[in-house]
Protein backbone atom coordinates (compact mmCIF):
# COMPACT_ATOMS: atom_id res chain seq x y z
CA UNK A 1 0.00 0.00 0.00
CA UNK A 2 1.41 3.39 -1.04
CA UNK A 3 2.38 5.71 1.78
CA UNK A 4 0.01 8.65 2.17
CA UNK A 5 1.57 11.97 1.26
CA UNK A 6 1.79 14.58 4.01
CA UNK A 7 -0.82 17.33 3.79
CA UNK A 8 0.09 21.00 4.18
CA UNK A 9 -1.81 24.26 3.68
CA UNK A 10 -0.04 27.03 1.75
CA UNK A 11 -1.45 30.56 1.60
CA UNK A 12 -0.74 33.23 -1.00
CA UNK A 13 -0.86 36.64 0.71
CA UNK A 14 0.16 40.20 -0.15
CA UNK A 15 -1.08 43.58 -1.34
CA UNK A 16 -4.13 43.88 -3.60
CA UNK A 17 -3.48 43.48 -7.34
CA UNK A 18 0.00 42.02 -6.90
CA UNK A 19 -1.05 38.90 -8.81
CA UNK A 20 -1.78 36.24 -6.21
CA UNK A 21 -4.89 34.78 -7.87
CA UNK A 22 -3.28 34.87 -11.32
CA UNK A 23 -0.18 33.05 -10.07
CA UNK A 24 -2.30 30.35 -8.41
CA UNK A 25 -4.58 30.00 -11.43
CA UNK A 26 -1.61 29.59 -13.77
CA UNK A 27 -0.07 27.07 -11.38
CA UNK A 28 -3.30 25.06 -11.45
CA UNK A 29 -3.30 25.22 -15.25
CA UNK A 30 0.28 23.96 -15.40
CA UNK A 31 -0.59 21.22 -12.92
CA UNK A 32 -3.44 20.02 -15.15
CA UNK A 33 -6.23 21.21 -12.85
CA UNK A 34 -7.56 23.87 -15.23
CA UNK A 35 -8.60 22.42 -18.62
CA UNK A 36 -7.84 24.36 -21.83
CA UNK A 37 -11.55 24.63 -22.66
CA UNK A 38 -12.40 26.15 -19.29
CA UNK A 39 -9.48 28.57 -19.59
CA UNK A 40 -10.81 29.68 -22.97
CA UNK A 41 -14.22 30.45 -21.44
CA UNK A 42 -12.60 32.35 -18.57
CA UNK A 43 -10.57 34.38 -21.06
CA UNK A 44 -13.73 35.32 -22.95
CA UNK A 45 -15.47 36.34 -19.73
CA UNK A 46 -12.48 38.41 -18.60
CA UNK A 47 -12.46 40.27 -21.91
CA UNK A 48 -16.22 40.81 -21.64
CA UNK A 49 -15.67 42.52 -18.28
CA UNK A 50 -12.86 44.62 -19.73
CA UNK A 51 -10.27 42.64 -17.75
CA UNK A 52 -7.99 41.04 -20.37
CA UNK A 53 -5.34 38.88 -18.73
CA UNK A 54 -7.54 38.07 -15.73
CA UNK A 55 -8.49 34.58 -16.94
CA UNK A 56 -6.22 32.77 -14.47
CA UNK A 57 -7.47 34.96 -11.62
CA UNK A 58 -11.07 34.16 -12.62
CA UNK A 59 -10.34 30.48 -11.94
CA UNK A 60 -9.88 31.45 -8.28
CA UNK A 61 -12.34 34.37 -8.07
CA UNK A 62 -15.76 32.77 -8.52
CA UNK A 63 -18.09 35.52 -7.33
CA UNK A 64 -19.62 37.93 -9.84
CA UNK A 65 -18.47 40.98 -7.85
CA UNK A 66 -14.91 39.64 -7.68
CA UNK A 67 -14.79 39.18 -11.45
CA UNK A 68 -16.35 42.55 -12.24
CA UNK A 69 -14.06 44.43 -9.85
CA UNK A 70 -10.98 42.32 -10.50
CA UNK A 71 -10.43 41.98 -6.75
CA UNK A 72 -10.44 38.87 -4.53
CA UNK A 73 -13.00 39.26 -1.74
CA UNK A 74 -13.39 35.82 -0.14
CA UNK A 75 -10.97 32.99 0.46
CA UNK A 76 -10.57 30.38 -2.27
CA UNK A 77 -9.08 26.91 -1.89
CA UNK A 78 -7.53 24.56 -4.44
CA UNK A 79 -5.98 21.15 -3.94
CA UNK A 80 -2.97 19.90 -5.86
CA UNK A 81 -0.65 16.92 -5.45
CA UNK A 82 3.09 17.49 -5.87
CA UNK A 83 5.75 14.76 -6.05
CA UNK A 84 6.09 14.82 -2.25
CA UNK A 85 2.91 16.30 -0.81
CA UNK A 86 -0.81 16.88 -0.96
CA UNK A 87 -1.22 20.66 -0.91
CA UNK A 88 -4.21 22.85 -0.15
CA UNK A 89 -3.54 26.28 -1.64
CA UNK A 90 -5.32 29.21 0.00
CA UNK A 91 -5.89 32.38 -2.03
CA UNK A 92 -6.26 35.24 0.47
CA UNK A 93 -7.70 38.66 -0.46
CA UNK A 94 -5.20 41.53 -0.57
CA UNK A 95 -7.59 44.46 -0.25
CA UNK A 96 -7.59 46.12 3.19
CA UNK A 97 -11.41 45.97 3.34
CA UNK A 98 -11.28 42.16 3.40
CA UNK A 99 -8.44 41.65 5.88
CA UNK A 100 -10.77 39.61 8.12
CA UNK A 101 -10.92 36.93 5.43
CA UNK A 102 -7.15 37.08 5.03
CA UNK A 103 -6.75 36.45 8.78
CA UNK A 104 -8.94 33.35 8.48
CA UNK A 105 -6.73 32.07 5.66
CA UNK A 106 -3.53 32.82 7.57
CA UNK A 107 -4.86 30.95 10.60
CA UNK A 108 -5.21 27.81 8.46
CA UNK A 109 -1.79 28.06 6.78
CA UNK A 110 1.29 25.97 7.51
CA UNK A 111 3.37 28.01 5.04
CA UNK A 112 2.91 31.07 2.84
CA UNK A 113 4.05 32.90 -0.26
CA UNK A 114 4.31 36.63 0.46
CA UNK A 115 3.56 37.96 -3.01
CA UNK A 116 5.01 41.29 -4.19
CA UNK A 117 4.67 42.94 -7.60
CA UNK A 118 8.19 43.65 -8.87
CA UNK A 119 7.39 47.18 -10.08
CA UNK A 120 5.32 48.36 -7.09
CA UNK A 121 7.39 46.70 -4.36
CA UNK A 122 6.41 46.78 -0.69
CA UNK A 123 2.93 48.27 -0.10
CA UNK A 124 0.74 48.76 3.02
CA UNK A 125 -0.93 45.34 2.84
CA UNK A 126 2.44 43.68 2.23
CA UNK A 127 3.45 44.88 5.68
CA UNK A 128 0.15 44.08 7.36
CA UNK A 129 -0.05 40.60 5.87
CA UNK A 130 3.49 39.79 6.96
CA UNK A 131 2.76 40.87 10.51
CA UNK A 132 -0.46 38.82 10.49
CA UNK A 133 1.41 35.73 9.29
CA UNK A 134 3.82 36.13 12.19
CA UNK A 135 0.95 36.68 14.63
CA UNK A 136 -0.73 33.49 13.40
CA UNK A 137 2.49 31.55 13.92
CA UNK A 138 3.29 30.92 10.24
CA UNK A 139 7.07 30.50 10.18
CA UNK A 140 7.58 29.03 6.72
CA UNK A 141 7.44 32.07 4.43
CA UNK A 142 8.83 32.41 0.90
CA UNK A 143 8.76 35.69 -1.02
CA UNK A 144 7.18 35.56 -4.48
CA UNK A 145 8.46 38.57 -6.44
CA UNK A 146 5.76 38.48 -9.09
CA UNK A 147 4.98 40.30 -12.36
CA UNK A 148 8.62 40.12 -13.50
CA UNK A 149 7.34 40.60 -17.06
CA UNK A 150 6.40 44.20 -16.15
CA UNK A 151 10.07 45.02 -15.43
CA UNK A 152 11.42 43.24 -18.53
CA UNK A 153 12.65 40.32 -16.41
CA UNK A 154 15.58 42.44 -15.20
CA UNK A 155 17.74 41.11 -12.39
CA UNK A 156 18.25 44.68 -11.11
CA UNK A 157 14.49 45.07 -10.54
CA UNK A 158 14.37 41.72 -8.73
CA UNK A 159 17.29 42.70 -6.51
CA UNK A 160 15.69 46.05 -5.66
CA UNK A 161 12.43 44.36 -4.62
CA UNK A 162 14.41 41.74 -2.69
CA UNK A 163 16.33 44.45 -0.84
CA UNK A 164 13.13 46.27 0.16
CA UNK A 165 11.42 43.09 1.35
CA UNK A 166 14.54 41.98 3.24
CA UNK A 167 14.40 45.19 5.28
CA UNK A 168 10.75 44.46 6.10
CA UNK A 169 11.52 40.86 7.08
CA UNK A 170 14.17 42.11 9.49
CA UNK A 171 11.62 44.38 11.19
CA UNK A 172 9.31 41.42 11.92
CA UNK A 173 12.15 39.17 13.05
CA UNK A 174 12.67 36.97 9.99
CA UNK A 175 16.17 36.18 8.72
CA UNK A 176 16.20 37.31 5.07
CA UNK A 177 19.38 35.30 4.45
CA UNK A 178 17.43 32.10 5.15
CA UNK A 179 14.37 33.19 3.16
CA UNK A 180 13.71 32.01 -0.40
CA UNK A 181 13.00 34.77 -2.94
CA UNK A 182 11.35 33.65 -6.19
CA UNK A 183 11.34 35.55 -9.51
CA UNK A 184 7.97 34.85 -11.13
CA UNK A 185 5.50 36.03 -13.73
CA UNK A 186 2.17 34.52 -12.76
CA UNK A 187 0.55 35.84 -15.94
CA UNK A 188 3.18 34.66 -18.42
CA UNK A 189 4.05 31.47 -16.53
CA UNK A 190 7.72 32.20 -15.86
CA UNK A 191 9.00 30.06 -12.96
CA UNK A 192 5.47 28.95 -12.14
CA UNK A 193 6.08 25.26 -12.82
CA UNK A 194 8.94 25.19 -15.33
CA UNK A 195 12.16 27.21 -15.25
CA UNK A 196 11.94 30.50 -17.15
CA UNK A 197 14.11 31.06 -20.22
CA UNK A 198 13.52 34.81 -19.78
CA UNK A 199 15.50 34.91 -16.53
CA UNK A 200 18.67 32.80 -16.98
CA UNK A 201 20.21 34.73 -14.08
CA UNK A 202 17.67 33.26 -11.62
CA UNK A 203 18.87 30.04 -9.98
CA UNK A 204 16.14 29.51 -7.39
CA UNK A 205 13.10 27.20 -7.35
CA UNK A 206 9.82 27.60 -9.22
CA UNK A 207 6.56 28.04 -7.31
CA UNK A 208 5.82 24.37 -7.95
CA UNK A 209 9.20 23.26 -6.59
CA UNK A 210 8.92 25.51 -3.54
CA UNK A 211 5.71 23.76 -2.49
CA UNK A 212 7.86 20.71 -1.73
CA UNK A 213 10.65 22.74 -0.12
CA UNK A 214 8.65 24.26 2.73
CA UNK A 215 9.51 22.59 6.01
CA UNK A 216 6.65 20.45 7.27
CA UNK A 217 5.15 21.77 10.51
CA UNK A 218 5.45 19.57 13.56
CA UNK A 219 1.97 18.40 14.45
CA UNK A 220 1.29 18.58 18.21
CA UNK A 221 -0.68 15.33 18.21
CA UNK A 222 0.37 14.47 21.77
CA UNK A 223 -1.61 17.38 23.25
CA UNK A 224 -5.35 17.43 24.06
CA UNK A 225 -7.62 17.88 21.03
CA UNK A 226 -8.46 21.52 20.30
CA UNK A 227 -10.34 22.71 17.20
CA UNK A 228 -11.45 26.35 16.86
CA UNK A 229 -14.70 26.37 14.87
CA UNK A 230 -14.36 28.56 11.80
CA UNK A 231 -17.85 28.12 10.36
CA UNK A 232 -21.02 26.05 10.63
CA UNK A 233 -22.94 24.74 7.62
CA UNK A 234 -26.45 23.32 7.36
CA UNK A 235 -26.28 20.57 4.72
CA UNK A 236 -29.50 19.00 3.47
CA UNK A 237 -29.67 15.32 4.33
CA UNK A 238 -26.69 15.55 6.66
CA UNK A 239 -27.49 18.24 9.21
CA UNK A 240 -25.28 20.71 11.06
CA UNK A 241 -21.62 20.50 10.05
CA UNK A 242 -19.03 22.54 12.00
CA UNK A 243 -15.80 23.30 10.13
CA UNK A 244 -12.38 24.16 11.55
CA UNK A 245 -8.72 23.25 11.78
CA UNK A 246 -7.50 20.84 14.44
CA UNK A 247 -4.72 22.80 16.14
CA UNK A 248 -3.63 20.17 18.65
CA UNK A 249 -4.32 16.51 19.34
CA UNK A 250 -6.24 14.13 17.10
CA UNK A 251 -9.89 13.42 16.35
CA UNK A 252 -11.31 9.94 15.74
CA UNK A 253 -14.70 8.66 14.60
CA UNK A 254 -16.88 8.08 17.65
CA UNK A 255 -14.75 10.28 19.89
CA UNK A 256 -16.63 12.36 22.48
CA UNK A 257 -15.84 16.07 22.42
CA UNK A 258 -16.83 19.09 24.48
CA UNK A 259 -18.18 22.06 22.51
CA UNK A 260 -17.74 25.47 24.12
CA UNK A 261 -19.49 27.71 24.89
CA UNK A 262 -22.33 25.35 25.68
CA UNK A 263 -23.09 22.17 27.57
CA UNK A 264 -22.72 19.52 24.87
Amino acid sequence: MAKEKPIINVAFVGHVDHGKSTAIGHLMFKAGKLPEQELKKLKEEAEKHGKPGFEFAYYMDKFKEERERGVTIDLAYKKVVTPKRSITIIDAPGHKDFVKNMITGASQADAAFLTIAAKEGVQPQTKEHLWLLRTMGVKEIAVNINKMDTVDYKEEAFNKAKEDVSALLKVVGIDAEKTTFLAVSGLKGDNVKEKSTNMPWYKGPTLWEQLDLFEEPKKPTDLPMRMPIQDVYEITGIGTVPVGKIETGIMKIGQKVIVLPGRS
